[in-house]
């Protein structure tokens, strides 16, 4: 059974990071297991496996470009130029196994299964807040959860666990744990005055609360640095020199940049993003009520003066933040749960 080409859709882009990023790596980890597994991208991107050079990958135009449809609450009629551009794509499009596996992303909407209506398929929800993302208030139970070809529902944390448990409560649901590459993201020991974050979360919430703090001028001796546009060595480097990181996680399924931060020996102050409740713990972090601008500002500035009397204790923290990450969120952890799911799925 392992045989069975397993095609994970995918957004093209140049890049992949976030939950794309996790994507190609899932491809990997079956690959190395003996499974028979690609991302399925609408075209060719010169540099779209600049993270993971050799995962497989496969492309094809026309479905993809149908999925994308599917999605959209407009109806699409193909042009003249697209048809052309569809029938040029086919030639260099693989002939889908009848037997073949899908696996979708929750992103693409309420009706992506239509278009592939005589095969199986798994869905990969990274962030169970977009699940109804594209319904109206007309909801019915025509959905790509409750279809007969569905074998399951895939989520990394516990928060998305309950999620499905209450919305779905019947569905075959797995949980696999994310895993933090340890060799890139680890213990930094020679800490900054310095306080990392990043500017594309919730930039609204971000720029109130760090000019709040310029003006009032007590922290002045603290570096505010944007995390943005890095790949993940320099994202760790900066990491491993930053005594706290502002989470401003926002309906994540999980949200691995806290967990990253973690990893790295930062204090995390900030947002769990709901999906992070299970990693906020208050031996080395500080939740924060998503939105109380005032208590983030307080117990950021309580914090940064607390290390200037007793860095160490900061130190310690960082060092049981980074161990507890280390033991929970492992690639080996991340590996072990992926295969234990597909042993389950396949057969």
């Amino acid at each position: 059974m392992k045989e069975r080409k397993i095609y994970f859709i995918c957004p093209s882009v140049s890049v992949p990071f976030g939950g794309i990023k996790q994507i190609y790596k899932y491809v990997n980890i079956l690959n190395n297991h003996g499974y028979n597994a690609a991302v399925l991208l609408k075209k060719n991107k010169k540099k779209a496996n600049i993270w993971y050079p050799f995962t497989k990958i496969s492309y094809h135009y026309e479905l993809i470009k149908n999925i994308e449809n599917s999605s959209s609450s407009k109806n699409h009629k193909n042009s003249l130029y697209e048809k052309l551009k569809i029938f040029f794509h086919c030639f260099f499009s693989p002939q889908i196994e009848k037997d073949a596996l899908f696996v979708f992303p929750e992103i693409y909407g309420k009706s992506f299964h239509k278009t592939i209506p005589n095969h199986q398929y798994v869905i990969l929800n990274q962030n169970c807040y977009y699940t109804f993302q594209g319904y109206g208030y007309d909801y019915n139970e025509e959905n790509p959860y409750l279809s007969k070809n569905c074998m399951g529902t895939i989520v990394a944390s516990e928060n998305a666990q309950k999620y499905f448990d209450l919305v779905f409560p019947s569905h075959n649901l797995y949980k696999a744990r994310l895993g933090i590459d340890t060799e890139v993201f680890n213990f930094g020991n020679k800490k900054k005055r310095k306080i990392a974050f990043m500017p594309r979360k919730l930039s609204e919430d971000s720029l109130q609360i760090i000019n709040i703090i310029k003006a009032r001028k007590k922290l002045n001796d603290w570096e505010f640095f944007p995390i943005d546009n890095m790949d993940e060595k320099e994202v760790a480097q900066h990491l491993k020199e930053s005594v706290f990181f502002l989470s401003f996680n926002h309906r994540e399924g999980f949200g691995l940049p806290p967990i990253e931060a973690m990893s790295c020996g930062c204090f995390v102050i900030g947002y769990s993003g709901q999906g992070g409740k299970e990693y906020f713990k208050e031996e080395f972090s500080c939740l924060i009520e998503e939105g109380n601008i005032i208590d983030f500002v307080e117990k950021l500035e309580h914090y940064a003066l607390e290390y200037s009397t007793n860095s160490d204790l900061f130190f310690e923290k960082g060092k049981i933040a980074s161990q507890f990450v280390l033991e929970n969120y492992s690639l080996e952890n991340e590996t072990k749960d992926w295969i234990n799911i597909w042993e389950k799925i396949i057969s």
